[in-house]
């Protein structure tokens, strides 16, 4: 390596340096990444930043759904069960033929918030909610098909 490499990779590496240091508090802490689990289908793919996690027009329930990376924590209302405990990774159930009916995500990192959309049995898609609010429905019976995720800075 000459002497000129090594003064510009010095330099480059000096320059990443500060730009991370100089990131403003509220960078994205991650890309929120979530995988939906499906009546029939099983775990789909995983997907990120408000792509949809589940099915449409096809009456299909969501049954859980999985965090990769622990920027969220998060609960569910499944059927027959109510509202189960907070996790930071799977929210639901599988194995056991229960609709997940709502979901309740909150970002974990100052700064950020969770927004989720739902798209609810016979409702379609409801609007989006902020950070830890209730995304869909509860006492009424209604199955979960897909949700979208993704993360908002705070003002």
């Amino acid at each position: 390596m000459t002497r000129r490499s090594r003064i510009l990779a010095t330099a480059l590496a000096a320059l990443a340096a500060l730009t991370i240091l100089a990131a403003p508090a509220h960078a994205a802490p991650a890309t929120l990444w979530y995988t939906g689990h499906v009546q029939n289908a099983g775990w789909l793919q995983t997907v990120h930043d408000g792509a949809d996690a589940g099915t449409t027009g096809r009456s299909l329930r969501l049954e859980a759904i999985t965090f990769t990376d622990p920027v969220v924590i998060a609960r569910g209302h499944v059927q027959n069960l109510g509202w189960l405990p907070e996790s930071g990774e799977l929210v639901g159930t599988t194995g056991r033929s229960l609709r997940l009916e709502a979901v309740q995500v909150a970002a974990r990192w100052p700064g950020w918030a969770v927004r989720c959309q739902a798209h609810v049995q016979n409702l379609g898609w409801l609007p989006p909610v902020g950070d830890g609010q209730t995304c869909g429905t509860t006492g009424r019976s209604l199955r979960l098909e897909a949700v979208r995720l993704w993360m908002e800075p705070t003002p």
